[in-house]
């Protein structure tokens, strides 16, 4: 195997460096002619016998760094886009819990009510207890007042309010 001087080294890597540079020189021209039918066509290379025209491509190289941090900031917006959804689902469903136990309790007042009127409608006698645990009977008319409170607390504590 023969070794190369560096002289000669030297000279495979301009020759190589200079086509190099020609080959994206080429890579970079685009061409554009129209064919006999009014078809338009894009080439790097311009056929033979036709008036192809060179376009004038413009670009500009990516920063990486640029579009890396644009990347993670669209990453660390949407994951805290995502943690305040969480947040709102739970802060939601502890809203809705309280309501449902608000309700419940509500609803427990109101039948609590309703039983009160039935028994006091359905009842003969109704008494209190007495200072000593004696029972104490309703008159007619006090029965008539308790009567008139219970249909009041339920109008109270069953309304949709």
């Amino acid at each position: 195997m023969k070794r190369l001087s560096s002289a000669s080294g030297l000279l495979v890597l301009v020759v190589a460096a200079t086509f190099g540079v020609a080959a994206l020189a080429e890579e970079a021209s685009v061409y554009k002619w129209v064919d006999s039918q009014g078809v338009p066509h894009f080439s790097d290379q311009p056929p033979p016998g036709s008036s192809a025209v060179e376009l004038a491509i413009h670009y500009n190289k990516t920063d990486r760094a640029a579009l890396q941090a644009r990347l993670k900031a669209q990453s660390e917006l949407t994951a805290a886009s995502d943690v305040r959804e969480s947040q709102e689902s739970a802060a939601n469903a502890a809203a809705d819990a309280d309501r449902k136990k608000v309700l419940a309790e509500r609803e427990a007042i109101c039948q609590a009510a309703k039983d009160r009127v039935a028994k006091y409608n359905n009842a003969q006698r109704l008494y209190k207890p007495g200072p000593n645990g004696e029972r104490v009977y309703l008159t007619s008319e006090e029965l008539d007042v308790e009567r008139a409170n219970a249909s009041r607390a339920v109008e109270q504590s069953c309304s949709k309010n």
